[in-house]
């Protein structure tokens, strides 16, 4: 059988290199954010603003999951040990999961706190208000900046990323409450942005939820073609039909596959069939990034077992 040990840790040890750039940039976010989320609590406690404090509230939970998504790329880097062979990968994905159910939990306490308000009078301190937000704003720019080369790397850093954008949107959506309300003294406008706010974050959380628990119910990843693959492995030289084809996440970024392949009368010889397995391999590995293929090979005749999957 063709050894492509060498190729799969060349691909692991990117794949990690990967994940300590993205570690590198979530610390830098997390600073950012940590520091202004006390000036925009403050202030939002101080002009009795709802939508700065809907955005406080927001960033807590952008801290929250910028920390969690630093201890679980943390775990994520653990080796492989012979009782997990694939190390800690999971661990991101589990928290990512965590991140997206607490932006729900956020939202249903900043719709019920908006609802709380509608009829009452309400004095913002529209000045106050605007100063804050305005910084906010900069520093969710900034944040979103530093995460934007890597939300595609791994799902912690698209969850930390959408968390930022999300955020920034907030603040824009606050500088553009207070802006309102000095303007016009009309404060409604804050209640209504509030839940503008809200529903960005739904959707945000929804996205990061569906691509999470498809990862963890080991569904086929979004990205790839499930009816493409076998119809391309059957066009393999040789290959004759495909049974118990499974294709998962391991991780975010980390496909694998495994496969029962049935090859032709002609393909008996054993240095032949090696040869069709690295044929297979190989396409799968750059046609499809799918580094981590396990692939029986069986002969015309072979029995098949009697497995529902």
């Amino acid at each position: 059988m063709t050894d492509l040990s060498g190729q799969h840790e060349t691909g692991r040890v990117s794949h990690f290199e990967g994940r300590r750039t993205s570690l590198r940039r979530l610390w830098l976010a997390l600073f950012i954010n940590a520091g202004f989320l006390v000036i925009e609590f403050v202030g939002g406690i101080l002009s009795n603003s709802l939508a700065l404090l809907a955005d406080a509230g927001h960033m807590l939970t952008d801290v929250a999951a910028l920390v969690l998504a630093i201890v679980v790329a943390k775990l994520a880097l653990t080796p492989p040990t012979p009782r997990r062979t694939y190390g800690l990968l999971r661990a991101e994905v589990l928290g990512a999961f965590i991140n997206g159910a607490v932006l729900v939990v956020i939202v249903g306490i900043i719709f019920w706190e908006a609802w709380q308000r509608i009829g009452r009078q309400v004095v913002i301190d529209s000045t106050l208000m605007l100063a804050v937000a305005v910084l906010g704003l900069a520093a969710n720019a900034v944040s979103v900046l530093i995460l934007w080369g890597g939300r595609r790397e791994n799902i912690n850093v698209k969850g930390a990323y959408l968390h930022m954008l999300a955020d920034t949107l907030g603040s824009l959506g606050a500088v553009t409450a207070g802006t309102v309300i000095l303007l016009t003294g009309w404060t409604p406008v804050d209640q209504i942005v509030s839940i503008l706010i809200g529903i960005i974050i739904l959707v945000g959380s929804w996205e990061l939820l569906s691509e999470t628990s498809g990862i963890l119910l080991e569904a086929t990843p979004p990205d790839i073609d499930y009816d493409e693959i076998k119809n391309a492995l059957l066009a393999v030289d040789h290959v004759r039909s495909i049974h118990d084809l499974h294709i998962w996440s391991i991780a975010s970024g980390l496909p694998a596959m495994s496969a029962h392949i049935q090859l032709k009368p002609d393909c008996s010889d054993s240095s032949h069939w090696q040869v069709c397995l690295k044929n297979v391999q190989t396409m799968l590995r750059e046609k499809y990034g799918i580094e981590h293929s396990t692939l029986q090979i069986e002969p015309e005749n072979f029995k098949r077992d009697n497995r529902s999957i």
